[in-house]
């Protein structure tokens, strides 16, 4: 049910995500979204969809960490709690992949993250020349993408990652990772997929 609702609101989303970047442009071009707007913008959708659909759902803000400007948020769908994670992803360095951790971390150590919880991660990235960069779609999705000639017609390299997203939570913090995607809600002036721009998603329960 709460993958179901995440995967609804993240494909409704993209009209949103498109309408918000054409008011924020450049900034958004030059340096992605920032996760107080993109957190904002996506639980308008959720909440949108889900009380569609007849459920309650209470959003507060839990933790602002100011100089490494990540948010976490806990959603209360129903009787279900979700961990909304919102990091900065800039680059794809292992500074900005800490961050994830180092929060998760804290979730647990803090005795906040509960058996049955779940932890949702969003956040965007623009391509660049750097490894950590071209290793960023198979460490988040796990896989290099199925058709990848498009991507090289952008001048996108997507190399093999030694390390898997979804491997790292669940060795260090016993997370069942239910799904890890990456979309590309942003289109070029020809009206195709700008591939460069990532936004990337990952559902955990605990």
């Amino acid at each position: 049910m709460i993958e179901s609702l995440f995967i609804h609101s993240l494909d409704a989303f993209s009209d949103d995500y498109k309408a918000l970047c054409k008011h924020h442009y450049p900034a958004i071009h030059n340096r992605g979204m920032p996760p107080a707007h993109l957190s904002s913008a996506f639980h308008r959708r959720l909440t949108s969809l889900a009380t569609k659909e007849g459920k309650q759902v209470n959003c507060s803000l839990f933790l602002h960490d100011i100089d490494h400007h990540l948010y976490i948020y806990t959603l209360l769908i129903d009787t279900k709690k979700v961990w909304c994670v919102y990091p900065l992803f800039l680059n794809a360095k292992t500074e900005a992949k800490t961050q994830i951790l180092l929060a998760i971390n804290k979730l647990l150590n803090d005795s906040h993250l509960k058996k049955e919880d779940y932890v949702a991660i969003l956040c965007d990235h623009w391509f660049d020349r750097t490894r950590s960069s071209k290793t960023l779609y198979h460490w988040w999705s796990g896989h290099l993408p199925l058709a990848n000639e498009p991507y090289a017609e952008q001048g996108i390299q997507n190399l093999s990652s030694e390390e898997n997203f979804a491997n790292i939570l669940g060795e260090k913090f016993k997370l069942a990772c239910l799904n890890h995607s990456i979309y590309h809600p942003l289109e070029s002036n020809q009206q195709h997929a700008l591939l460069k721009y990532f936004l990337c998603f990952a559902l955990f329960q605990y």
